[in-house]
């Protein structure tokens, strides 16, 4: 028995995605969890200060200004005796958010399409409440896959693209010119193994390849 088996176990669930809240929710209460849902962060916010939960198990990417991040942030200075949990399509919080470095270092971080099963969150939220040191290193079986691996300013870049930024306004944003970012963008097309040739339409699979979370920042 683990110290948390009999004991019914608060936890504060955020996402913007409903399916993915629902499908989370329901899992973890089936596990005997006491959930408590949010679809923004200023409502993750207000119940994890109505509920006092156990942990929260949190989305960066939320599709405003407000991120995860900042979230787990929050919560970890006003409530550094609640466990963290990032969940996220994305395998790098760089390709997430700009604010990578606000996520606490002791948050569990997980990616979504390697939840092969509840228990694995389950395990997560136990490692999360417990303070359970998170081992950074890749394990084996990462280390050998066959996954893309881009700069963190490619995934700065990347990210950009997949909120609808023009060639123009990155290169605003990043304070160089068009023709530096178009390099930019060659090169990370050729980082994501991507068809770059005149029929070619490498920006919409780049912004498809980030939406399905398949690349990680070296």
């Amino acid at each position: 028995m683990t110290a948390f088996e009999g004991h019914q176990l608060r936890v504060v669930i955020a996402d913007d995605d409903a399916f993915t809240l629902s499908l989370v929710s329901s899992g973890l209460e089936s596990k005997g969890f006491i959930v408590t849902a949010a679809t923004s962060v200023s409502q993750a916010l207000e119940a994890v200060r109505a509920v006092d939960p156990h942990a929260i198990v949190s989305d960066l990417n939320f599709g405003t200004t407000e991120t995860g991040a900042e979230l787990l942030r929050t919560v970890a200075d006003e409530f550094p005796w609640v466990g963290l949990v990032v969940l996220t399509s994305h395998r790098s919080p760089e390709l997430a958010v700009a604010n990578p470095e606000k996520i606490p270092a002791g948050a569990v971080y997980m990616v979504k399409s390697q939840l092969g099963r509840i228990d694995d969150l389950v395990d997560a939220v136990h490692r999360a409440i417990s303070g359970q040191p998170v081992d950074d290193e890749l394990d084996d079986d990462e280390r050998e896959d066959d996954v893309p691996v881009v700069t963190a300013a490619q995934a700065e870049v990347l990210r950009m693209l997949a909120e609808g930024a023009s060639t123009r306004a990155l290169a605003e944003a990043r304070g160089t010119t068009v023709r530096a970012v178009e390099t930019m963008l060659h090169r990370l097309f050729m980082a994501l193994g991507l068809d770059t040739s005149e029929n070619a339409n490498p920006r919409v699979a780049a912004v498809t390849m980030w939406q399905r979370g398949g690349i990680r920042v070296r």
